[in-house]
């Protein structure tokens, strides 16, 4: 009896400790997120953003996309404009055509509702913390170890500067993809899987309606590379099923070209110039890589044809290589399986695949890094788990 009093006390003891532990990491996940907005705290309380628009107009009309001998204008720029001419009626063709409407919708909504354009931002990026962690709770099970990749995405310059740099719809993006990975996961292992699958695609249709379309290809890769690697008949016939939702989605959020007698023929025409648009940008093949590893970023602009990037860590190449390493054992079984990871593991494979074929930013890694955070972490809790058997 006494041993057992003792080792319940020492369980007691643990998970007091877990949660203190767990609580102060959140707190610093906080401050690293209150901090960055603190900074930016003009941007955030100010509410005159239909004030201030005809300056807004001004220099979009003033600036490359339009003009031949522009004054050069930063997208957030160019995003906020477009929001607030979207939400007042415009076609979405005519403002800033080179993406989906529906994160330019999210903007000139925010505006609406708050007479500022940077709140959804905010608000995504609350949310994409949240729901990396439940993505990594489905994966640990454990409450301490779920809580490390949004603590160390929120010490990334490439996520506190989607905060500063504003409004930018990459954040949207890592909120709807964080949203599509967790629902197929649940349709993974529940029974309603039709239900969590259609979620799945639900939310990837909101992702390809807010950056270019074909990403969304390589997700659906993914979703395909699971089930067949599980050869399970039956969630193969009822994610297919809801396949289509996705595409539905992105052609909803174009309903406003059909207002202005655009056919079906053209909104595939403008779907075609898009991906014409991107497909310009396949230069320098393999160039993410060298981003990735070493910060050398390959650029089509300026005197320099190789610069680095602030935004880049240490942490990126650490992360990849172990994430590349962890795949490959997982694959070779010699670590643990784990349903719920192979997603991840599956997408950020294609994903890197589909960067190779041209020329990128860093702000394409917006939606990759937090999803390494998962395969590294998890990874390496599995070779130590193997380690100490």
């Amino acid at each position: 009896m006494a041993l057992k009093e003792k080792l319940k006390v020492k369980s007691q003891k643990s998970k007091l400790i877990n949660k203190i532990l767990f609580f102060i990491v959140l707190a610093i996940i906080i401050l690293n997120l209150g901090s960055t907005v603190w900074g930016q705290k003009e941007k955030y309380t100010s509410n005159n953003y239909w004030q201030k628009f005809p300056q807004l107009e001004k220099k979009f009309l003033d600036s490359q996309y339009v003009n031949k001998n522009p004054n050069w204008i930063r997208d957030e720029v160019a995003f906020s404009y477009a929001g607030g001419m979207l939400i007042t009626g415009t076609n979405p063709v005519l403002v800033v055509p080179d993406a989906p409407p529906l994160g330019k919708y999210m903007i000139g909504l925010s505006a609406v509702i708050f007479n500022n354009d940077s709140i959804i931002v905010l608000v995504s990026a609350v949310l994409s913390l949240i729901l990396l962690y439940f993505l990594s709770f489905q994966i640990f099970s454990n409450r301490m170890l779920s809580i490390i990749p949004p603590l160390f995405l929120s010490f990334e310059p490439i996520f506190k500067n989607q905060l500063i740099y504003t409004p930018l719809m990459d954040m949207f993006q890592l909120f709807f993809l964080l949203c599509t990975f967790y629902f197929f996961n649940k349709g993974l292992s529940d029974k309603k899987n039709i239900l969590f699958f259609a979620l799945a695609n639900l939310f990837l249709g909101f992702s390809m309606a807010n950056k270019f379309f074909i990403t969304g290809f390589v997700v659906i890769a993914a979703f395909y590379s699971v089930l067949f690697f599980s050869r399970d008949k039956k969630k193969l016939i009822n994610l297919t099923i809801s396949i289509p939702l996705p595409f539905i989605i992105l052609l909803l959020t174009y309903i406003r070209v059909f207002a202005f007698d655009y056919t079906i023929n053209k909104f595939l025409g403008i779907q075609k110039w898009v991906f014409l648009y991107h497909k310009s940008f396949l230069i320098l093949p393999f160039s993410v890589w060298p981003l990735l590893l070493f910060n050398k970023w390959y650029v089509w602009f300026g005197n320099e044809p190789v610069i680095s990037d602030s935004q880049w860590t240490i942490a990126w190449p650490i992360i990849a290589i172990i994430s590349f390493v962890t795949i490959a054992l997982y694959l070779f079984q010699k670590i643990p399986r784990n349903k719920n990871i192979e997603i991840l593991m599956a997408w950020s494979a294609l994903y890197l695949i589909f960067l190779s074929f041209g020329q990128i930013s860093s702000r394409y890694f917006v939606i990759l890094i937090p999803i390494l955070y998962i395969i590294s972490l998890y990874g390496l809790i599995s070779v130590y788990k193997v380690y100490k058997k």
